[in-house]
């Protein structure tokens, strides 16, 4: 069984066409972003909540991922954040062996922020938070 939902949404958002033309396969955990080409889109997994019953774990543990994507321009940046909610939220489904039971948007966020690594110009960053739902 996979057992990453964050890595299942990676390979979702690539898949489609919409991401795909706006920001290609540029996704990276958070903390290993690469200022190439952008827009590119970051992700890191913020937390999990597992339901227990009285014998044992439910088996269906919630995840929060965010999603944060950097931009030049704060027009590109809403583009692909647009394309990315169209997409995610509501999304349920099997992808790589993980079964997503429900992936929903929860906060969404903006901000001008400079990336680490030196002369670099500031760039935009909008962030998606989605709780999913999905089968260990």
């Amino acid at each position: 069984m996979f057992r990453s939902p964050e890595a299942a949404l990676c390979r979702v958002l690539a898949a489609s066409p919409s991401v795909a033309r706006l920001a290609g396969f540029r996704q990276y955990p958070n903390g290993s972003i690469v200022a190439e080409q952008m827009p590119l889109i970051a992700w890191r997994r913020t937390g999990v909540g597992r339901t227990q019953t009285l014998q044992a774990p439910a088996g269906i543990p919630r995840v929060t991922i965010e999603f944060s994507v950097y931009a030049s321009t704060y027009e590109a940046g809403r583009e692909v954040a647009d394309a990315m909610r169209s997409i995610l939220d509501g999304y349920g489904g099997e992808v790589l062996g993980c079964t997503v039971s429900q992936c929903s948007l929860e906060n969404e966020s903006d901000d001008l922020v400079t990336l680490a690594g030196g002369d670099l110009p500031p760039v935009y960053q909008i962030t998606q938070t989605y709780d999913v739902w999905w089968q260990e």
